[in-house]
C-alpha cells in the first residue's frame, strides 16, 4: 500500500474498475487470498488477470497471509472464544498453509488463551448448575471440545472446577 498502483495500458476501462473496486476491498479490512479469489470469481474475472492481479495485491501489502492469518487467530480467540483446533480448521478451511497457520497459533498469548478457556469454562459450569455433577463435567468437556480446545485442557477444566 505505500504506492498508488497503476493498471497496465492493456487493460480495458471495464477492468480498470474492477482492479480499483478489488483494492478498495482488500484496504478496507484484512483479506485472504481465498475471499480475494472467491470475490474475482463472482464478478467473472478471467484466470489470467486473477492470477496478475493477485500477485499484484501481494507485492503492494494489500493482501498477505501471514498477516491474516494472525489477526484471525486473535480474533477468534478474543471474540468467540475459539481454541486452537477450531481456529486452525478455519484457517485451514480458507486454504492457508500450515506455516502461516502455526505462525499464528503461536503468536497468541499462553496467558490469555488460558484466561479465555477459563472464562468459558466457568460461565459453562454455572448453566449446567442444574444437572448433577458427572453429566455436568462431561457435558462441560464436550462443550470445550466443540470450542476447540484440546483434550486434555477440556479435561482438566472440567475437573479443576
Amino acid at each position: 500500500m505505500s504506492r498508488p498502483v497503476v493498471a497496465k495500458e492493456n487493460e480495458t476501462e471495464g477492468s480498470k474498475a474492477q482492479l480499483t473496486q478489488l483494492l478498495n476491498y482488500c484496504a478496507r479490512q484484512e483479506r485472504s487470498l481465498h475471499s480475494v479469489r472467491a470475490w474475482m470469481a463472482r464478478r467473472a474475472v478471467d484466470e489470467e488477470r486473477q492470477q496478475e492481479w493477485v500477485i499484484l495485491l501481494q507485492q503492494e501489502g494489500y493482501v498477505n497471509q501471514q498477516r491474516f492469518a494472525q489477526l484471525y487467530a486473535r480474533s477468534k480467540m478474543r471474540q468467540k472464544q475459539w481454541g486452537q483446533a477450531k481456529i486452525r480448521a478455519g484457517l485451514l478451511r480458507l486454504g492457508l498453509s500450515m506455516e502461516d497457520i502455526e505462525g499464528a497459533l503461536t503468536e497468541l498469548s499462553d496467558e490469555e488463551y488460558l484466561n479465555t478457556l477459563r472464562r468459558v469454562a466457568e460461565r459453562k459450569w454455572e448453566r449446567l448448575a442444574r444437572h448433577p455433577e458427572p453429566e455436568r463435567r462431561i457435558r462441560l468437556m464436550r462443550f470445550l471440545l466443540s470450542r476447540g480446545y484440546s483434550a486434555e485442557q477440556s479435561r482438566s477444566e472440567a475437573f479443576r472446577l
